[in-house]
């Protein structure tokens, strides 16, 4: 079966939730930015923003609506520590969000009369039973279960208590009948796709006359009151907000509510949401391994669609939900952390009833794959160290990670075999000898190769690639820590800060002794100008030296952005430069390239007349100057001072570098920032994890020639 087409926004989420259809931040070009939320413009907007609302949801006239802190959570909660205490209290819960209501009344608020009425993921309590003489306070959906009250002939118009209602999910995309309810709360981020932080109160005449009426004993903080000197703050009612918003959330919800407004209002918000629903309950209806979790269908949610997998473990759900996400089919769609394993697909007003029909076929693909055994557990071998955030990025990929050291000799003998991947950093080294080994042993799972890092000069390419297996790296997330660790040695060469250290470590104080010089007017050359490269020119050009580059394969008009000069080969560069640093692959042709003849060319005199000596750093790769001439050049004077952070043979034994004062080195700690490690594994983890699924990661993927092979017909998606 031929992969289906997919949707054109992936964004199921079910909070925060897709934007609406064709929205980009030019909805915010109007934003009050920088001014007051009490000046008369940002004033008009919030009461704009209220009184939209209002017509919108088709609020009574003597209702009240205020935007409050802290989402609908912080909604809820001001009207849970204002309201309740005078009568007994029914809290009616299904799922995650009731239940927290549930916590809050019984355990923080503490209440004495309390009763607890819940049900399982995909029931409702027996609401029919509920005693109005309480307070009742309740959700309307259930945003992690999928499970809606299917409307409200449950609460009669002669109650007593108040209902206290969450609808977060349900507003805007499902019928209120407003005389059913004392308090309404919800938030942004749902139905309308606005953003986060703000919650939105609805309050009844009857609750106003509780908030007068009624003092808790318990302290109310500043961001709940609603009452001032005993009587409702109408202020607050009338755009008067308890405390400063976010004016550019504002002005996006004020385009959220214009869009709604232009589809016909609630009426046209909840046509849309059903369409939506309806496309998956097509889907459900025929095909038998899938089922809603709600029981009952008229209580089915028509936003936050809850659905069970018959047929797949908890395991190959997940694994389904990250194949989806992996392919930019659907985002954040497994099941509520604490609901039963599943899907859970949000279909409110904004999404598109096209997309959620393209991600339906997609499910039913992906389920196929996954029940065939075709998307299986890949197991995969760390040896050199990775961060624990990778880890868990491929374990939570459906992926068995195993740390663990493997000897050069296993490595000859063929112990890849046994793993699908190795994931390695310097230490590691993929000769054509054990390349071979793994691959020609019977029923070998090996095929991919992932250097943590840039250089990938310790895997034998031409082998891999004769083998088939693939080599991916990680070439983007050790930028920052290798120009920041050059840009060190550049100084530290220039102000000899190692041999200033070590004097006054010996009770000396050499102050005369080292007379150091400035990088500004100097010119740094560079052998090899990619990534690392141009960033550190970038630095480079920002401390005022002058920029030349020897780098054959670049464009002019890379190096042209950088007022750099451009030469014809390694020699001229050294010719031209008493600063040199090193960014290169290591290469036949290129080892040892940085020799006594390139290093005896180099000028020692900067253009601007300063006697500074000659200067090489290299924290790229080692094997490309010779260490040995390098020695003998420092003896003599012609290299004043060298600085290495990579070696031709790690780790480094006796060498006479070290016999040199004017020698700095550090044991290949280029990408040795925490910054770095973490970028490091998200970066080789994402590599990974799309290349055992078959398809190429985007400038990960160093011997493109094996792709083609690597995706046969039941390679994983």
């Amino acid at each position: 079966m031929a992969q289906p087409k997919k949707p054109a926004c992936p964004n199921f989420s079910s909070g925060p939730c897709a934007k609406r259809p064709g929205y980009t931040p030019a909805a915010l070009a109007d934003a009050t930015f920088g001014r007051s939320h009490r000046a008369p413009l940002a004033l008009n907007k919030i009461k704009d923003s209220m009184a939209m609302t209002k017509e919108i949801l088709k609020i009574p006239a003597d209702y009240h609506v205020a935007m409050v802190p802290a989402s609908d959570t912080g909604a809820v909660e001001m009207m849970m520590w204002q309201l309740l205490g005078p009568r007994g209290v029914t809290v009616c819960h299904w799922e995650s969000f009731g239940g927290g209501w549930w916590t809050d009344a019984s355990k923080e608020l503490k209440l004495s009369k309390i009763t607890n009425k819940n049900a399982d993921f995909g029931s409702l309590p027996d609401l029919a039973s509920v005693d109005w003489n309480d307070d009742v306070v309740f959700t309307w959906n259930g945003t992690t279960s999928g499970v809606k009250v299917p409307n409200g002939d449950w609460i009669p118009d002669n109650r007593a208590g108040l209902s206290i209602c969450d609808a977060t999910s349900a507003a805007f995309a499902m019928d209120i009948p407003w005389s059913k309810i004392d308090v309404l709360t919800f938030s942004w981020q749902k139905c309308l796709g606005g953003e986060g932080a703000h919650g939105m109160l609805v309050i009844s005449p009857r609750t106003v006359a509780r908030l007068e009426s009624y003092k808790p004993e318990r302290p109310i903080p500043k961001i709940f009151r609603l009452t001032k000197k005993g009587k409702l703050d109408k202020a607050i009612f009338n755009g008067s907000v308890i405390n400063t918003p976010s004016m550019v959330c504002f002005e996006d919800y004020l385009d959220a509510l214009k869009w709604a407004k232009a589809c016909g209002g609630l009426d046209g918000l909840i046509a849309r949401s059903m369409r939506n629903f309806g496309a998956i309950k097509a889907f459900v209806d025929k095909t038998p391994w899938i089922e809603f979790l709600a029981k009952d269908p008229a209580t089915t949610s028509n936003t936050s669609v809850c659905l069970v997998i018959k047929d797949l473990s908890k395991a190959q759900v997940k694994t389904l939900t990250s194949l989806l996400e992996r392919n930019k089919v659907a985002y954040d769609i497994g099941s509520y952390r604490d609901a039963p394993a599943g899907l859970r697909i949000w279909c409110g007003p904004t999404v598109e009833t096209k997309d959620v029909e393209a991600l339906m076929e997609w499910v039913g693909y992906a389920h196929d794959k996954v029940k065939s055994g075709d998307v299986k557990k890949m197991r995969i071998v760390v040896t050199d160290g990775l961060a624990p955030g990778a880890i868990k990025a491929l374990q939570q990929a459906g992926h068995e990670v195993v740390k663990k050291k493997i000897s050069k000799e296993d490595l000859a003998a063929g112990a890849l075999a046994e793993w699908d991947a190795i994931i390695i950093r310097s230490a590691t080294k993929l000769t054509k000898a054990v390349i071979n080994a793994a691959v020609s042993k019977p029923g070998s799972k090996f095929r991919l190769a992932a250097r943590a890092g840039v250089g990938v000069d310790n895997v034998d390419l031409e082998a891999a690639t004769a083998a088939g297996v693939m080599v991916v790296n990680s070439p983007l997330s050790a930028t920052n820590s290798v120009v920041e660790l050059a840009l060190a040695h550049l100084l530290s060469q220039a102000r000899f800060i190692p041999r200033a250290d070590r004097a006054m470590r010996e009770g000396k104080w050499p102050k005369s002794e080292l007379v150091g010089h400035e990088l500004s007017g100097k010119n740094l050359g560079f052998i090899g100008f990619g990534r690392i490269g141009q960033a550190l020119g970038r630095v480079a050009r920002a401390v005022g030296m002058n920029v030349h580059v020897y780098d054959p394969f670049l464009p002019d008009s890379v190096i042209q952005q950088f007022g750099a000069t451009r030469h014809a080969t390694p020699l001229d560069v050294f010719r031209a430069c008493t600063h040199i640093t090193i960014h290169a692959f290591l290469s036949p042709q290129t080892k040892h390239m940085v020799n006594a003849d390139l290093i005896g060319a180099m000028p020692g005199v900067a253009p601007d007349g300063t006697k500074c000596g000659n200067h090489i750093v290299n924290c790229g790769r080692g094997g490309i100057i010779d260490e040995a001439a390098a020695a003998e050049m420092l003896k003599t004077g012609q290299l004043r001072s060298l600085a290495l952070d990579v070696f031709e043979t790690e780790p480094v034994g006796k060498t006479p570098l070290f016999e040199s004062a004017n020698f700095q080195g550090t044991p290949h700690i280029g990408a040795s920032t925490i910054e770095a490690q973490n970028r490091v594994g998200a970066e080789i983890a994402g590599a990974v994890i799309a290349a055992l699924d078959g398809s190429a990661p985007p400038g990960n993927l160093v011997n493109k020639a094996v792709q083609p092979k690597f995706a046969p017909a039941k390679a994983r998606l």
